[in-house]
C-alpha cells in the first residue's frame, strides 16, 4: 500500500492510451471530448445545487444535496482523468478516484434509503403547484378585501359628519386625520402630535389633555363634552368625544380610537323643543283661560252626549252649576230645547262635519223667557277620522235679534218715509211743473206779441225767474234721485266738440250779462269722440261754469280740455278756471255738501241753493271720474274733472286751439220745422192745451184738444173710424178719471197705431220707462220745450215710417220684458 501511494503519480509502468491499440485520430478524440464534456457538465451540476441550497435555506435535507453534489463532482473528475490518460497514464489516480466515487455513491444510496420515507411525504410537483396557486388566490382575495376595507374606511372618513380619529398611547396624532381636518380646517402640520388641542375651546383643553396623563394600561373608554372649532360656521360647536383603547397581548395600550360627534343641531333641536313645549304650555294656559272666561258658552260632550267639560258662560246659559253638568247627558239638563239641539249633535256624529251658525230658540232653567242662541257644533276626531266627541259654542243673541227686529222696523219706516218723500217730490214736481209750463209758455206767447221794450223786459224778467225756479226744482229732484239710487248714467259715444260747443252757447248769455270773457280751449290733441253720458257731462259742465260766472265779477272764465298723458286708460280732463273771489280751505271742506255754500256771506251776496256742486260731485263719481278743486281767496278757483274717455283707437283727434264762438247769425239759422199734420192734445189743464195748441198751429199743424183721458180715447177712435185719423197724439199722464196710461192702454187694445207722445210733469227715475212700457212712443217733460215739441211732432209725422215705428215698439217691448 505504501508502494501504491509512492508511485501514485508514476506513469512509467503504463503506456499512454494513444499507444494501446490502433486508435485512429477520430476515435481517440471522440473519447477525449466526450469525457471532457461529461466532466464539465458534472462539475456545473454540483455548483448549481450548492448555490440553490445556499439561497434556499428553508429547504430540508441539505446534507443529501451535498452528497449528490460530491457524487456528481467525483464522477465528472473520473471522466476528466480518463481524457488525461490518453497522454499521461495516471492509472493509479484514476483507480483511487473511482474508489472514492464508489464510496460516495454508496453513501448517497444509504442516505437516500434513510430519507426516502420522509421524501415520499412531500407532495408531487403538480400538487405543490396546485397548492401554490390556491395560496396565491387566497393572498389576492385577502389583498382585495384589504383594499375594499381601506376604501370603505376612507369613504366613511370622507362622508361622515363626525370626526373619527386615532392616536398613540399618549394622545398624539401620528398620521393625518382626514375627518378632523375637514371639520376644523386644521392642516396636518397644524394638528399632528398634540397640535389638535389648538382647535378646542381654550376652557376645554386642560380637561381633554388630562385624559392621557394616567399611567398606561390604567385607562378605560371615556366620554366627555366640549367645544371644537367648526371651520364652515366659523364658531366653536358643542361636541361629544368618545374613545376606547386598543391593548396588546401584555395589556398595554397600543393606540386610542375615538369619535367626535357634533351635537349643535341636536342641542338646537332640544332648545327648540323646550321652547315649543314652553310655548305649548303657555298656549294651553291661555286656551284654558279663554275657555273659562269666554263670553260665549263652550262645552264638550262624548258619544253618550255626556258633558266632559263646560265653561261658566254655558253653565249660566243653562241655569245649572258648572259641576252639576259633568258626566250628565246634555239633553236632560235643558229639556226645553232638547228636541232642537239633539238632531244637530246627531248630524255631527253621523257626518263628521261641523254644524255652523244654527239659531235655536227656546227656554232653559236660567230663564222663563224664550231666548235665541246661535250654536256651532264641531267634531272631535281620532286619527282614523272617527268622531269621539262634539265641541259646542253657544252665543246668546236674544238682544241682537231684538235689535235686528227693531232695525227692520226702522228700515221699513225709513223706506216708507223715503217712498213718501219720493211721492211728495213727484207730486211737487207735477204741481210746480204744470203751472210753470203755463207761466213759461205764456211768457213766450207774450214775447211774440209785445213790441214795447219795457213790457218785453218785464216778461223776460218773469221768464228768467221762472227758469231759475225750474232749475232749482231740477237740482232738488236730481239730488233726491241720486241719494235714492234712482238716477242712472247712460254711456254712449258722444262728440266732444259738439258737447262743448253746446255748453259754450248756453253759458255765453250769462257771461255776456256780466261782461265776462268765456273761452273754451283744447290743449294738445284731444279725441273727437269719447264714451260718456253726454247729458250728465253737459249738466256737470253747466253747473261748474255757471258757478264760475256767478262768483266772478271781472276777468274771464275758461274751460280747458286735454287728454292726460302717461295713463293706462285714456283720461279726459275738463278744467274750469275763473278769476273770481276764490275760497279758503274751510270753505272748500264744505263745498260739496248739499244745501251748503262757502259761508253765509256768499249766500247773501250771490244766492243759490248750494246743490249744484254736490250734484256735480256725485255725477262725476257715477261716471267713474274725479272732481278736484284748487282755490285761494281773491285768486280765483280751478275745478278739474277727470273722466275715462273709453277707447280712442281710430278716433280722429282735435288739434290744440280755442273753440270759436257761434255767431248770432249762425244761431238765427237754426232750422224751424213746418208741420202738415193733425195733432190731438189731451190734457186736463186748459192753459197747457192752449199753449201747446198755439205753438203747434203756429208751426202749421191742425190741432184738436181733449180735456181728459176718456174724451181723448173717444176722439181718437172716432177720427180713425171716420177715415181721418190723427197723425200724432200728445197725452198727459196725470189726469182725473181716466189717466194717460189707462187711456193709452185702451187705445192700443183697440189697435190704434197712431204715434203717442207722453206729456208728464213727473221727473223721477222710471217715469220715461213707465210711459214707454205703457205704450207711448216718446216722452216730453213739463214745462214743455216748445221747439222740442214741434221737432218731435214733425219727426213722428214726417220722418218715422210705419215700419220703423213698429220696429221701435218691438224693441221697447223686448227691453222692458227682459
Amino acid at each position: 500500500m505504501v508502494e501504491f501511494f509512492s508511485k501514485l503519480f508514476d506513469t512509467s509502468d503504463y503506456p499512454a492510451r494513444w499507444n494501446c491499440g490502433n486508435w485512429t485520430s477520430g476515435e481517440g478524440w471522440l473519447h477525449i471530448l466526450s469525457d471532457i464534456g461529461t466532466w464539465s457538465a458534472y462539475t456545473a451540476i454540483p455548483i448549481v445545487l450548492i448555490y440553490f441550497t445556499f439561497k434556499r435555506r428553508d429547504i430540508p435535507y441539505t446534507r443529501l444535496f451535498g452528497l449528490f453534489a460530491a457524487f456528481i463532482l467525483l464522477c465528472g473528475t473520473v471522466h476528466l482523468v480518463e481524457a488525461i490518460i490518453f497522454w499521461y497514464p495516471i492509472y493509479r489516480i484514476s483507480g483511487l478516484l473511482k474508489l472514492a466515487t464508489a464510496v460516495v455513491s454508496w453513501a448517497t444510496v444509504i442516505a437516500l434509503i434513510k430519507y426516502i420515507p420522509h421524501l415520499l411525504q412531500f407532495p408531487s410537483f403538480a400538487a405543490a403547484n396546485t397548492k401554490l396557486l390556491e395560496e396565491v388566490e387566497q393572498r389576492k382575495e385577502i389583498e382585495r378585501d384589504l383594499r375594499w376595507m381601506q376604501s370603505r374606511y376612507e369613504a366613511f372618513l370622507n362622508s361622515t359628519s363626525s370626526i373619527i380619529w386615532t392616536t398613540d398611547p399618549r394622545g398624539n396624532f401620528i398620521v393625518p386625520q382626514i375627518s378632523w381636518q375637514r371639520f376644523t380646517g386644521q392642516s396636518w402640520d397644524d394638528h399632528q402630535g398634540d397640535g389638535w388641542l389648538k382647535a378646542l375651546l381654550p376652557e376645554d383643553r386642560a380637561e381633554l389633555a388630562a385624559l392621557w396623563s394616567k399611567p398606561a394600561g390604567k385607562q378605560s373608554s371615556y366620554r366627555v363634552h366640549g367645544h371644537i372649532w367648526h371651520a364652515e360656521s366659523e364658531s366653536y360647536r358643542p361636541v361629544i368625544t368618545e374613545a376606547v383603547p386598543v391593548f396588546d397581548q401584555e395589556g398595554q395600550i397600543l393606540e386610542w380610537v375615538g369619535t367626535v360627534s357634533d351635537i349643535h343641531e341636536q342641542r338646537m333641536a332640544e332648545e327648540s323643543l323646550s321652547a315649543a313645549e314652553a310655548e305649548s304650555s303657555r298656549q294651553k294656559r291661555e286656551l284654558e283661560l279663554i275657555y273659562d272666561t269666554a263670553p260665549v258658552g263652550m262645552g264638550l260632550v262624548d258619544r253618550e252626549y255626556r258633558y266632559l267639560r263646560i265653561n261658566d258662560t254655558l253653565a249660566r246659559i243653562n241655569g245649572i252649576p258648572r259641576e252639576a253638568h259633568l258626566g250628565r247627558v246634555c239633553f236632560e239638563l235643558v229639556p226645553g230645547i232638547a228636541d232642537r239641539i239633539k238632531p244637530l249633535y246627531d248630524q255631527v256624529f253621523q257626518t263628521g262635519k261641523a254644524v255652523k251658525n244654527q239659531e235655536v230658540r227656546g227656554k232653559t232653567p236660567a230663564s222663563d223667557k224664550e231666548r235665541c242662541w246661535l250654536v256651532n257644533y264641531h267634531p272631535m276626531t281620532h286619527r282614523n277620522g272617527e268622531v269621539w266627541g262634539v265641541s259646542s259654542i253657544v252665543q246668546d243673541i236674544t238682544a241682537r235679534k231684538e235689535m235686528e227686529e227693531a232695525l227692520r222696523d226702522s228700515e221699513q219706516q225709513a223706506s216708507q218715509a223715503n217712498l213718501a218723500k219720493s211721492e211728495f217730490l213727484a207730486n211737487m214736481s207735477h204741481e210746480i211743473r204744470t203751472p210753470m209750463a203755463a207761466v213759461l209758455g205764456y211768457a213766450d206767447v207774450l214775447l211774440g206779441h209785445l213790441k214795447d221794450p219795457d213790457n218785453r223786459n218785464c216778461v223776460m224778467i218773469m221768464k228768467r225767474n221762472g227758469e231759475h225756479l225750474l232749475e232749482l226744482i231740477n237740482d232738488i229732484l236730481d239730488l233726491s234721485r241720486i241719494e235714492a239710487g234712482k238716477l242712472e248714467v247712460d254711456l254712449n259715444e258722444a262728440s266732444l266738440r259738439e258737447l262743448v260747443a253746446d255748453v259754450q252757447t248756453l253759458m255765453q248769455v250769462r257771461a255776456d250779462e256780466k261782461n265776462l270773457m268765456l273761452n273754451v280751449k283744447f290743449t294738445g290733441q284731444v279725441p273727437e269722440k269719447i264714451v260718456t253720458d253726454a247729458t250728465r257731462l253737459r249738466q256737470i259742465l253747466i253747473n261748474l261754469i255757471g258757478n264760475a260766472i256767478k262768483f266772478t265779477d271781472q276777468g274771464e272764465v275758461r274751460l280747458v280740455i286735454r287728454l292726460l298723458p302717461d295713463s293706462d286708460k285714456p283720461i279726459i280732463e275738463f278744467a274750469v278756471q275763473d278769476t273770481g273771489i276764490g275760497m279758503s280751505a274751510d270753505q272748500i271742506q264744505r263745498l260739496f255738501k248739499p244745501f251748503s255754500q262757502g259761508d253765509s256771506s256768499v249766500t247773501r251776496a250771490y244766492g243759490g241753493s248750494g246743490l249744484g256742486l254736490a250734484i256735480s260731485k256725485r255725477l262725476v263719481q257715477m261716471l267713474k271720474g274725479q272732481l278736484k278743486v284748487k282755490s285761494e281767496v281773491g285768486q280765483g278757483s280751478i275745478f278739474r274733472i277727470r273722466l275715462p274717455a273709453g277707447s280712442i283707437k281710430g278716433i280722429p283727434l282735435i288739434e290744440s286751439g280755442i273753440l270759436e264762438r257761434k255767431t248770432e247769425g249762425a244761431e238765427g239759422e237754426a232750422k224751424v220745422h213746418r208741420l202738415n199734420c193733425r195733432v190731438l192734445v189731451v190734457d186736463d189743464r186748459r192753459e197747457v192745451r192752449h199753449i201747446s195748441q198755439h205753438f203747434l198751429e203756429k208751426a202749421g199743424a191742425e190741432v184738436i184738444t181733449a180735456e181728459d183721458g176718456q174724451q181723448g180715447i173717444d176722439m181718437a177712435l172716432i177720427a180713425r173710424d171716420a177715415g181721418d185719423p190723427f197723425d200724432v197724439i200728445l197725452m198727459d199722464m196725470q189726469m182725473p178719471h181716466v189717466d194717460g196710461l189707462k187711456a193709452i192702454a185702451e187705445l192700443r187694445a183697440a189697435d190704434l197705431v197712431t204715434p203717442i207722445i207722453a206729456l208728464t210733469a213727473d221727473a223721477m227715475k222710471g217715469d220715461r220707462e213707465r210711459c214707454l212700457q205703457g205704450g207711448c212712443d216718446d216722452y216730453l217733460s213739463k214745462p214743455i220745450d216748445h221747439a222740442q215739441m214741434v221737432e218731435m211732432v214733425w219727426r213722428y209725422s214726417e220722418v218715422v215710417s210705419a215700419d220703423a215705428l213698429q220696429a221701435q215698439r218691438q224693441e221697447h217691448a223686448a227691453r222692458y220684458r227682459d
